[in-house]
């Protein structure tokens, strides 16, 4: 396969994932971000600060805040004290919890199964092929910005 048609399969195979997990939200009732918001947080297990949120989802402060404010406002989280008075662990309530168990919990069962159709070993290989993608795709995005700023 040719280096453009493999780019044009890859970008199209990464829209479609991106479309089903865009589905899978709005079948939820949440926006992308709360989505992705409460997959971090059921993912680490624990109580997460707004920083420790937008590291896991790779969206601006500005998105998860507003998704946080509509999570907060529905009671779905609380804000508990955190380290010291300026940073505040997000936790979920008892409404946040039920819906998880209908939404997210269900979406990471799915995953599961999808991945079970792999082999192991064809699970470390597409994941390291994508992390070495991705560190190249890195690396180059990174040249040709500044190529273009001179």
């Amino acid at each position: 396969m040719e280096r453009r048609e493999a780019l044009a399969a890859y970008n199209d195979a990464y829209k479609e994932q991106d479309d089903l997990y865009r589905a899978v939200a709005q079948q939820c009732g949440l926006s992308d971000c709360a989505f992705w918001v409460l997959y971090a947080l059921r993912e680490a297990g624990r109580p997460m600060t707004q920083s420790d949120v937008c590291a896991a989802v790779y969206q601006p402060k500005q998105t998860v805040h507003s998704a946080l404010k509509k999570l907060l406002e529905e009671d779905i989280l609380r804000l508990a004290e955190g380290r010291d008075r300026r940073s505040k662990y997000l936790m979920l309530t008892e409404t946040g919890e039920a819906l998880m168990a209908r939404t997210v919990d269900r979406v990471m069962a799915a995953e599961e199964t999808a991945m079970d159709a792999l082999t192991a070993a064809e699970r470390a290989q597409f994941l390291a092929l994508c992390r070495r993608y991705n560190a190249a795709l890195r690396q180059s995005l990174s040249t040709a910005i500044e190529e273009k700023k001179e």
